[in-house]
């Protein structure tokens, strides 16, 4: 039985969802709506498609990256696997767990759980870091595109304040006693994310590719739909974008994606219809891939981690 709090929080999320595509069926026109996801062809889908999983598996190579850099030697195809399994779950929910936990698991293999889980954290802050980090630098190369100075100044805070974060990470730790379990694990058994300046290097610039991979979908999806946005306006309005989906405010981001579209595009002049089919045809984006993870997650048996060895392949590795 969900606890009062988690609950709350879920029922805040529906509401939020409903609230906001209640405003958005009210405030478009529906025909307009209609026709303009009826004119959207499959072909058109098919490239923007095919990069979202280049990128995707972009993203899990850099993964691989992080953890073998641990001592979390896999081969490369297990940590994709694990990747688009986590994808899977992440866009359907049919672990309470979460898609990210479930793939930390399946890395550990029972026998180094927090090892993979922090493998994991480490590789969404360093790909928030450099999303806020293009966002910010795209904000001062664009400045003709004029958003709101909160908005570009809580993006270029916020990657400065993760940048903060991770440098004095190892610092902070020496305040704790020695003997303690997160000081060892930062100065010892995760040091390879602060001290392997090659690693960090080359973990940034496959990050930066997984992201402009991204936007070239974003860019795409917008000619799938009927319209043409600049590059240059998709490298801004794809990190506010996504951070805004990484939040959780909305049941599987319905409502908060459609309303950023809506507002991103506004300003400069798609149509609001278009705008909603963007959104939607991003979401179709995330539950495609969603079900090749799912094909994944069956042809590897359907079977969830657990978060401790069985007994039997304790003893093997024993």
């Amino acid at each position: 039985m969900p606890r009062p709090r988690a609950l709350a929080h879920s029922v805040l999320r529906a509401a939020i969802s409903i609230a906001v595509v209640a405003y958005i069926l009210v405030a478009v026109d529906r025909e307009a709506l209609w026709r303009a996801l009826a004119s959207v062809r499959l072909q058109a889908l098919l490239l923007p498609f095919a990069l979202y999983l280049a990128g995707q598996a972009v993203s899990a190579a850099k993964w691989w990256m992080l953890g073998t850099a641990v001592g979390l030697d896999r081969p490369m195809l297990d940590y994709m696997r694990y990747y688009f399994i986590g994808m899977f779950l992440n866009v359907f929910g049919l672990s309470t767990l979460g898609g990210d936990v479930v793939r930390g698991l399946y890395l550990g293999g029972g026998h180094r759980p927090a090892l993979a889980l922090n493998s994991v954290v480490f590789d969404r802050v360093s790909g928030l870091a450099i999303l806020m980090a293009m966002g910010a630098v795209a904000l001062l190369a664009f400045p003709r595109y004029r958003l709101p100075l909160a908005l570009s100044a809580s993006l270029i805070a916020g990657g400065l304040a993760l940048v903060v974060g991770w440098w004095t990470c190892p610092r902070l730790v020496r305040l704790l006693p020695p003997g303690n379990r997160v000081r060892r694990q930062v100065e010892h058994d995760l040091a390879p994310f602060w001290s392997d300046r090659r690693l960090l290097v080359v973990v940034s610039l496959v990050s930066l590719a997984f992201h402009l991979s991204q936007v070239g979908v974003q860019w795409l999806l917008a000619r799938a739909a009927g319209t043409t946005v600049p590059f240059s306006y998709c490298l801004v309005m794809h990190p506010i974008l996504s951070l805004m989906l990484a939040l959780p405010l909305s049941i599987g981001g319905f409502g908060v994606r459609e309303g950023g579209y809506l507002y991103f595009l506004g300003k400069i002049g798609v149509d609001e219809s278009v705008a909603v089919t963007m959104g939607l045809l991003w979401w179709l984006m995330t539950a495609l891939s969603g079900l090749v993870g799912a094909g994944v997650f069956l042809a590897s048996g359907a079977e969830l981690p657990r978060l401790r060895a069985r007994p039997d392949r304790a003893r093997d590795v024993a």
